[in-house]
Order: structure tokens, then C-alpha cells, then sequence
């Protein structure tokens, strides 16, 4: 084959071939043929002037100044600030000055069956899609020639939590609440079902009181959406002061977003007596308590902003109390049926069943009355 040759390097076949005075070796991998058709492959390129070695340089900045370089591009594109940077300063601790080249896939998946030990599957799933975000961008950028992450298979998550308040527990909440700002949050999320962070970017022109609804822009699917408003959002909408220095309904002194909120609501989950009890689960709770009173699950869907009526299911879990209860108005409706005499009730025990003795006692038709002529008529 000319200038090409393909040799045997411990279990793997390599190709090596001249291109402008220049020795290049390329390792295969275990099957010899294909080594043999990425020769040809490569002996075709250099002929035609088309073969470009790879770049040595590529992959050699450190990660720690990448991950600085990811949050100055993309920092202020990311949803929830805060959280994702956390995420991209842990990976930043995680791997320190190594070069981005250096990291390799099974590096990533030793790390994940660590985490599984101490993590729930959702928490590793988003560290690890942060990861493989910066890693294609490190690609997009000629920063690095191929993703580590590329392969790397997400756990199946089971994290569905069961937590959500009773009514009088959620009033309890509310009266607990002591800075204006948090029973305010409160109060949204369990009347609306409204995320958190979906509260915190509301501003005044989103709230339509004429028409008696709340536009959500930028949900977490993407897509805005409408949230019908009851008396109790309406009259605290209107009643809430508004700073004219931001359209924000909710900002901090200087105008900016909220950005700590876990401290005032964990401060009122403990004056409630309330444990184990995220903001989250307020959505929770209006989903749960939606349900229970009677509400469709399709009208939940689009209120809550689910693209699947599966995810909607989830947050509609209905209490062990509820079933309860609609047992025993089962109980009730069959304990108020007055069973009727049938046909065969009439027949003797030791009778046989003959045309003619069904002819017998066939129940006789009912009489006609004007009611049922008008009804046959119709």
C-alpha cells in the first residue's frame, strides 16, 4: 500500500502512514479489517490533498479555567443561577488544573456509582447534564476534539415525593409566616400551583386582573402559559406594594431578585411544627388538594405547565385518607340499593327451565303512561 503500513500494538491494530515527510500513526482499535479500510480511508486523503492531522493543541487548558470561561459565556443564559453555578464550581473542585483532554469517560462513570451511594438519581442526573453541556460546548468552542461524556447513560429517576399539606396545615403555614415577602410566596404557590422560581420572575405587567389570570413566561418547559387567579391572589396582588424602582413584584432593596428564600420558609416550617416540607411541595399540595376537590386532571396539566399528562399523575396523588373515604360512599351507595325480584328468583329451586315455563313467568311489560308514549314518540 505504499507509504502505509498497519502493525499490532498490544490488543490493538494501529495504522501508520507519511503524509509531507511526516511519519502519523493512528491506533484502530481490536479488528484488523477496519484498521485496513481507515488505511485506505487515509492514503485516499492525503492523495487528495484532504487528510488535516489533529490538533495537538487541542484539550490542553485546564479545566478550572474553562469552567470560568463557561459561567462568563453562559452564566447569564442559565435559568437558575445559582444552582447551576454551584454545579459548575463543584465540577471545577472535582478536576482542579487537569487538562480538559485528560478527563475520560470512565473517570465520569467511577464518579457516578460514588455518587449513587449518597445521591438520588435526579441530583446525579443533572450534575453529570451540566457536565456533558460544558464538555460539547468545549467542542463547539475548538477547545477539545471529542466529549467525554459521549455514551455516558443517565440513571432512571424515582424521586417522586408523597409530601403535601392538608388544608388546615397549609393555613397554619401561612399564619406562621412572618416577613410580608414569604407568606406572600406562600400563599401563590399553594393557590396556583406556581414554582418558585416562576413567582420570583413575575412582573406587574404579567398579572392580567381584569381578565383574572397570571402570564408565566419563561416556565420550565419553555413555553408560556396562563394560571387562572382566585379571590385570595387577586386581593393580594392589589394589596401588595410595588417598588418603583423595578417591575419585579418580588425584588430585593436594591431592585434585583430575591435571592434567599430557603431561611424565611424553613423559619416558618418550624414555627408551623411542619417537617420534612420543601417549597416545592406546595405545588404539590394545589395539585393534591385540586384533585381531591373534585377538579380534572387535563385542566391541572395545562395550569401546572406539563407537557405529559404523566407528569401530572404524579403531583395528583391522592391521599390514603381521600380513598377512604370514597370507599365507604361505595359502602353507602350499596347499602341504599334495595335489590329487586328477579326472574329467576321466581322459579322454584328444583323447577327445569323450559320455554314454556319462561313463558310463565316472564315478567309482564310495563303499562304504557303519556309519558312513555311521548318518550317513544320522540
Amino acid at each position: 500500500m505504499g507509504n502505509g503500513t498497519i502493525y499490532r500494538r498490544s490488543h490493538s491494530w494501529c495504522v501508520g502512514f507519511t503524509v509531507n515527510g511526516r511519519r502519523v500513526r493512528e491506533t484502530v482499535g481490536p479488528n484488523k479489517k477496519i484498521a485496513e479500510r481507515v488505511l485506505s480511508l487515509r492514503m485516499t486523503q492525503v492523495l487528495e490533498n484532504r487528510y488535516f492531522p489533529p490538533n495537538r493543541q487541542l484539550g490542553r487548558m485546564p479545566f478550572k479555567d474553562f469552567a470560568q470561561m463557561y459561567l462568563e459565556r453562559e452564566g447569564p443564559l442559565l435559568k437558575s443561577i445559582r444552582t447551576e453555578r454551584n454545579r459548575v464550581l463543584a465540577w471545577a473542585r472535582e478536576f482542579g488544573s487537569r487538562p480538559l483532554r485528560q478527563i475520560t469517560r470512565a473517570e465520569m462513570e467511577t464518579w457516578r456509582r460514588k455518587k449513587m451511594t449518597t445521591c438520588r438519581p435526579a441530583t446525579i442526573n443533572r450534575d453529570l447534564s451540566r457536565l456533558r453541556r460544558m464538555f460539547s460546548l468545549a467542542v463547539e468552542w475548538e477547545l477539545l476534539e471529542e466529549s467525554p461524556m459521549a455514551g455516558i447513560r443517565f440513571l432512571r429517576e424515582n424521586n417522586a415525593r408523597t409530601r403535601y399539606l392538608s388544608l388546615e396545615e397549609s393555613n397554619r403555614l401561612i399564619a406562621s409566616c412572618i416577613e410580608p415577602h414569604i407568606r406572600a410566596l406562600v400563599t401563590i404557590a399553594l393557590h396556583s400551583g406556581m414554582r418558585l422560581g416562576e413567582i420570583l420572575n413575575l412582573r406587574w405587567h404579567d398579572l392580567d386582573f381584569a381578565a383574572g389570570f397570571i402570564l408565566v413566561r419563561d416556565s420550565k418547559n419553555g413555553e408560556s402559559r396562563q394560571v387562572p387567579t382566585d379571590a385570595t391572589l387577586s386581593a393580594l396582588f392589589r394589596a401588595y406594594p410595588h417598588r418603583p424602582s423595578t417591575d419585579l413584584v418580588f425584588s430585593s432593596s436594591s431592585g434585583g431578585h430575591i435571592v434567599d428564600v430557603r431561611t424565611g420558609f424553613q423559619n416558618a416550617c418550624k414555627r408551623a411544627g411542619l417537617i420534612d416540607l420543601h417549597f416545592h411541595d406546595l405545588r404539590h399540595t394545589f395539585a393534591s388538594q385540586f384533585v381531591m376537590s373534585g377538579g380534572d386532571l387535563y385542566i391541572l396539566k395545562e395550569i401546572l405547565g406539563h407537557k405529559s399528562i404523566t407528569m401530572t399523575q404524579r403531583y395528583a396523588h391522592l391521599s390514603p385518607t381521600y380513598k377512604i373515604k370514597a370507599i365507604d360512599r361505595m359502602n353507602t351507595l350499596w347499602a341504599d340499593a334495595r335489590p329487586q325480584t328477579s326472574t329467576s328468583e321466581l322459579l322454584l329451586e328444583n323447577s327445569s327451565v323450559t320455554a314454556a315455563s319462561q313463558a310463565t313467568h316472564q315478567d309482564p311489560p310495563p303499562a304504557l303512561t303519556p309519558a312513555t308514549d311521548a318518550a317513544l314518540i320522540i
